[in-house]
């Protein structure tokens, strides 16, 4: 999907439902149309105006830990937005309300297929308010340790991740992915989240996964995977992590226009990144400089 030169947001709402995978609570989101410049807002419905509006933008990100955990000043959160944010991206969405019921985006099957579905299917209406890419014009790298996010100069978009789970059936994958490809769209949406079976038990300890189950996700144990539906993708490991990544860069409000080159990330490092480029881009006139 080419980026489109104007804002754009839905036709009309979008609604789904389900659980949350951390806190196994069920809830409702509503995707409304917004105006331009609005942005991605989630407003928390069970809660009281003005206090529940929480702007996907990095500054309000408050965890990181298994999944992107947004908050605002008045201290109401709404947790593991990252698939949804990944959606809006693939899908072009510049400005939407997501009104939600609950503290956590539902993780319907563990990936972004069905926001990505549902949205395609609601369609997007052009607003007069042009977009604001963050365009990368220097090569830079945010890191830690042997992990790390590197930005460069690339006159479209490409992401390419490395992971590196030697320890099990996932093993070692990297990927070279065009988003302007319709192709990758559809291999990304796809791709389920994971975790290792000798992770469960210290996850739910840690008040986590309480949603998780094998029909929202893909658990590996050593040399095999114990859900029923086989892999979707012999990448989608992979391809979950940049979709992860691609959900969280999406705090930037708009599309970076460069080659990304992700070693072993997660929404830590991801979430970082964006609020150095963000800051960046307040600092630089446009096209904007990546600091880290």
């Amino acid at each position: 999907m080419r980026n489109p030169a104007f804002q754009r947001t839905l036709k009309k709402t979008v609604e789904f439902a389900g659980v949350g995978l951390h806190s196994g609570e069920a809830c409702r989101v509503v995707l409304t149309p917004a105006a331009a410049d609005a942005g991605i807002i989630f407003q928390r419905t069970d809660l009281a105006a003005p206090d529940n509006v929480i702007a996907a933008i990095p500054e309000n990100v408050a965890c990181a830990n298994h999944g992107t955990t947004l908050i605002n000043e008045a201290g109401v959160s709404v947790a593991t937005v990252e698939h949804l944010m990944a959606a809006l991206a693939l899908t072009g969405v510049d400005n939407v309300t997501v009104e939600i019921d609950g503290p956590e985006i539902p993780i319907l099957d563990g990936s972004a297929a069905a926001f990505v579905t549902e949205i395609a299917q609601a369609g997007l209406s052009e607003l007069r308010s042009r977009r604001r890419p963050l365009v990368i014009t220097e090569t830079e790298r945010v890191a830690d340790g042997e992990r790390s996010i590197k930005v460069a100069p690339h006159a479209g978009r490409l992401v390419e991740i490395e992971i590196d789970f030697d320890d099990c059936l996932i093993g070692r994958q990297s990927l070279c992915l065009d988003l302007d490809d319709p192709a990758v769209i559809a291999r990304l949406a796809s791709a389920r989240t994971f975790c290792r079976l000798n992770e469960v038990e210290a996850l739910r300890a840690a008040g986590l996964i309480r949603g998780g189950a094998l029909s929202n996700g893909i658990v590996v144990d050593g040399d095999r995977v114990l859900n029923e539906e086989p892999l979707r993708d012999p990448a989608e490991f992979a391809l979950h992590k940049a979709l992860d990544l691609i959900g969280d860069l999406y705090l930037l409000g708009g599309p970076v226009i460069g080659r990304i080159h992700a070693v072993k990330p997660g929404h830590d490092l991801n979430t970082r990144a964006a609020l150095y480029l963000k800051q960046a881009q307040a600092e630089t006139p446009q096209p904007a400089r990546a600091t880290a």
